[in-house]
């Protein structure tokens, strides 16, 4: 099933089949980015795909009538055409360059969105390039999932073919008016010249024909056309479509059409001036498609436990959880256990002083039930059941957080591979707030901040990986001990730690989930005095100027945070809805 966000992504979607896709316009991102969130809970793999056309096309498409239409000569218009090309027309004030600019917070939500998926498709390499500037402009720089291309299917209209010398200028899905750049430059073409748009109000200085794509005036100007020139800055299906009939085709280079098929030409969709030689090329040399591209599976394949691994003796996995006075969180927490596709594990629930849970640990026979005799704290908990853990491997997960039905089969999957003794997946943030109805309601998610790996250095100064990121062999805290307690960044603490003796295994996808809500002891915490403690007592350091400063950095930072706020802020917000906010279109 495809989840589709955006008129265009739907359009693209109609052409993809039957396949496991979240895929958005730029304009949808943050609904596609909860979408995403959606299917991660289900455990199903699936891709993810964003449609990011070139924002300097983009620009000249919106904007070429207005820049031609003002101009009366065409010498004048001309010269417009070379400024827009090098990107030094002025417009507004300042350089084209500079306006023609994508938002920079849309760059690092494209990637979290992205990074959500098991794997990205791209409809060209030439995608892949522009989603990698942005992957490396994000803060943290993060690496795209894996890619695979995929080319959609494209529907045309039905004609006869006795080429007669014309051009058809292809725009089905965009305004006429978006095509008046292309059009400036096939002014002075002799033949039979016909533009094939969406409508709307059509260009200055141009002679051409329009249609629309259900025309029978567009049927015949195919019929005789040799040359199509596609318009579409970044899907390259209906370019390959036409170079499957035998067209001479000129397409923007940013489309990537010419990665599937041979003889297309490929134009700087900006530069109207170099149009004429490019059809002329195109009128001699008709484009050709020798090998079809082979469709992806339905689904990514989730990364499958090595053969050397004896299924039936599968080590067992201890996941420890500290509970107190939150009996329907513990309830919701253990089912996400329940669902884990690894199939040894032991829940560890430590009652900590609370409200009986007995009734609830035995709907789970996974689980059992350790009873603290008065509230002692979390990590008091924590230390009891990891103490009185069975398991080979221990995790952590507090009853009001939540891991991913794949979290333990990934963790170890890696440490098998890698011969680690801790892995850790890539968590997200999720913010929540209780509705009039007492539901928690979620008002902003974050797939930065706990995404990424560390190193020792890092791990000095402070760790973004979380208790229930990970899982580590019971042999780790058997040499280097358990958390320190009573303190409010033990979880930061012991990695400094884990890192002096031990590389991790990073998994680079999404497994588990925060929760981070008012009454959540992340908002309640001193972190700058913990730190303090930990940096001047616990590990101090006096021979490294660089960490010593990133250290008195990180706590006027975390000083300056307004109190009672989520200490990592939201990358995408939402406002509630006066209703329920409606659904992706379902292709």
């Amino acid at each position: 099933m495809i989840d589709a966000y955006g008129s265009e992504a739907e359009r693209y979607a109609r052409g993809l089949g039957d396949i496991e896709l979240v895929i958005s316009d730029i304009t949808h991102l943050g609904d596609a980015f909860f979408g995403a969130v959606r299917r991660l809970e289900t455990g199903v793999p699936f891709y993810s795909m964003l449609l990011l056309d070139d924002a300097r096309v983009d620009f000249g498409y919106r904007f070429g009538e207005q820049i031609m239409g003002q101009l009366p000569r065409a010498e004048m218009r001309g010269l417009a055409i070379e400024q827009l090309v090098q990107g030094s027309l002025p417009v507004n004030g300042a350089r084209a360059d500079e306006v023609w600019q994508i938002d920079r917070s849309l760059e690092g939500m494209a990637i979290e969105f992205l990074a959500l998926a098991d794997t990205t498709l791209v409809r060209s390499y030439a995608e892949v390039a522009r989603l990698q500037r942005w992957s490396v402009s994000a803060f943290p720089p993060r690496p795209l999932p894996q890619i695979e291309r995929v080319l959609a299917s494209a529907t045309l209209p039905a004609f006869e073919r006795a080429p007669a010398g014309g051009i058809v200028v292809w725009a089905p899905h965009r305004a006429a008016l978006e095509c008046a750049i292309a059009l400036h430059g096939l002014a002075g073409f002799l033949g039979e010249l016909t533009c094939v748009s969406a409508g709307g109000p059509l260009p200055s200085h141009s002679a051409a024909n329009f249609f629309s794509a259900d025309d029978a005036g567009a049927a015949g100007a195919l019929g005789r056309a040799s040359t199509i020139v596609c318009v579409d800055p970044g899907d390259p299906s209906e370019a390959v479509a036409f170079a499957r009939l035998g067209f001479g085709i000129v397409a923007p280079i940013t489309s990537g059409a010419h990665e599937f098929a041979e003889n297309v030409i490929a134009w700087d969709a900006l530069d109207a001036l170099l149009l004429p030689a490019a059809v002329t090329a195109a009128n001699a040399r008709p484009a050709i498609v020798r090998a079809e591209p082979t469709p992806p599976p339905r689904r990514p394949q989730a990364p499958p436990r090595p053969d050397f691994i004896d299924e039936k003796t599968l080590p067992l996995v201890s996941i420890v959880t500290p509970t107190y006075n939150r009996r329907d969180d513990l309830r919701k927490m253990l089912s996400c256990l329940a669902a884990q596709t690894y199939p040894n594990i032991e829940a560890v629930i430590v009652n900590d002083g609370g409200v009986a849970v007995n009734d609830i640990v035995a709907e789970f026979p996974f689980a059992r039930l350790i009873e603290q005799p008065a509230n002692a704290g979390a990590l008091r908990a924590v230390e009891r059941g990891r103490t009185e853990a069975r398991g080979e491997y221990i995790g952590l997960l507090p009853d009001d957080d939540w891991i991913y039905p794949d979290h333990v089969d990934r963790m170890m999957n890696a440490m098998f591979r890698s011969g680690a003794l801790i892995a850790h997946g890539a968590g997200l943030l999720r913010y929540l707030e209780r509705g009039v109805d007492g539901e928690w309601w979620t008002y902003g998610l974050n797939n930065r901040t706990f995404s990424q790996t560390m190193v020792p250095s890092d791990a000095l100064v402070s760790a973004t990986i979380g208790g229930h990121q990970m899982l580590v062999h019971r042999s780790v805290y058997d040499t280097v001990g358990g958390y320190i307690l009573d303190s409010d960044v033990s979880d930061n603490e012991i990695h400094i730690r884990f890192t002096k003796l031990y590389f991790y295994a990073f998994v680079d996808h999404v497994t588990a989930e925060f929760r981070d809500h008012a009454g959540g002891q992340n908002r309640q915490c001193d972190f700058p005095a913990a730190l303090r403690v930990i940096y001047d007592t616990v590990h101090p350091i006096t021979d490294r100027p660089v960490i010593t400063d990133q250290r008195e950095n990180t706590i006027k930072h975390i000083a300056s945070r307004e109190p009672g706020k989520p200490p990592f802020p939201p990358t995408l917000s939402r406002k509630r809805p006066a209703v329920n906010p409606a659904g992706p279109a379902a292709v």
